[in-house]
């Protein structure tokens, strides 16, 4: 799974189940966030993206996948409202998504790049 993908197909994972403010889903929110600044700050070097988005992916993968089960339960419990909160983050989704884009257009390589795929397979085996 490619890097940006592997962010956009979590992010959407955590706002069709988003449960609103200070839950899991912004959990899950800030830690993809500093993945994908990790990025950002190291454009000019993938290798040490790579290191420090491993860092925030092994600090934060328990987390990440108590916060995926805690979503699931509770959309499993009410689905209505985990749609209307989905709607309600659709802003903040689309922003993930446009600032991935940009990751791709800018950073040549970084579909590629081993270390990034490598390190959000990591973070995407808990969901």
């Amino acid at each position: 799974m490619r890097f940006v993908k592997g962010l956009v197909v979590a992010a959407s994972a955590a706002f069709l189940l988003a449960c609103g403010g200070g839950g899991p889903a912004d959990k899950m929110y800030s830690i993809m966030d500093k993945a994908l600044s990790a990025v950002e700050a190291n454009k000019g070097d993938l290798d040490k993206a790579a290191k420090e988005v491993q860092a925030i992916v092994d600090a934060n993968k328990e987390a990440f996948a108590g916060a995926m089960k805690e979503l699931g339960e509770m959309a499993a419990k009410d689905p209505e409202k985990a749609k209307k909160l989905q709607e309600a983050m659709g802003e903040k989704m689309k922003a993930m998504q446009e600032r991935t884009e940009k990751l791709e257009k800018e950073i040549p390589g970084l579909k590629e790049h081993e270390g990034l795929k490598a390190a959000m397979k990591g973070l995407m085996g808990g969901m």
